[in-house]
């Protein structure tokens, strides 16, 4: 009986010490939800992410605060999951909110951009697709906001029509939270 107890211990131990083993060895353990996303990103230094509710679906965004990050983007993602997301905040100083404009530079897949104005209602949303590789960024299309805005976010390619978000919804922000962390 008691080897019976002894082999069951250790069937348990062996994978709960590899997973732990795993966990200390990799290459991405960072705390907090930096691990999640993948290569390309926002440095892992500089990632921070908040939860976003998109018509009852939470999608976890990383922030782009900075001229740089905004500028990045979601630049050589290969995947975007339905709950992953960027959220573009832009400063609590002038010229914002602005009326602002993207483009799908060095993007790989198709993106959905809903643009927000600083009350959180929905200004415009386009349906984004990658360009042809080499196109020079002088043919790039670009996708204008259509008005002032204070924030921007991206998700994978038509998650806004499936989520049936629309111009006029609102979205809840921790809009001075957001705001006073932009650079």
């Amino acid at each position: 009986m008691s080897c019976i107890k002894k082999k069951r211990g250790l069937i348990l131990t062996l994978p709960l010490a590899a997973l732990v083993i795993f966990l200390l060895t990799s290459s991405g353990c960072e705390p907090g939800p930096k691990e999640d996303y993948p290569e390309g990103g926002a440095d892992a230094e500089e990632l921070i992410a908040e939860e976003v509710i998109l018509k009852g679906r939470s999608i976890m965004m990383e922030l782009a605060l900075t001229p740089e990050q905004r500028a990045k983007g979601l630049m050589g993602r290969e995947f975007m999951a339905d709950d992953e997301g960027m959220l573009f905040v832009y400063p609590n100083q002038e010229p914002y909110p602005a009326e602002v404009s993207f483009w799908m530079k060095d993007c790989l897949i198709p993106i959905d951009v809903i643009f927000i104005s600083r009350q959180g209602e929905i200004i415009s949303i386009h349906e984004m697709e990658p360009p042809l590789a080499g196109t020079p960024d002088k043919d790039l299309e670009a996708y204008p906001s259509g008005g002032p805005v204070q924030f921007a976010i991206e998700v994978r390619g038509g998650l806004a029509e499936e989520l049936g978000l629309k111009v006029g919804d609102l979205i809840e922000l921790r809009f001075d939270y957001l705001m006073d962390r932009a650079e």
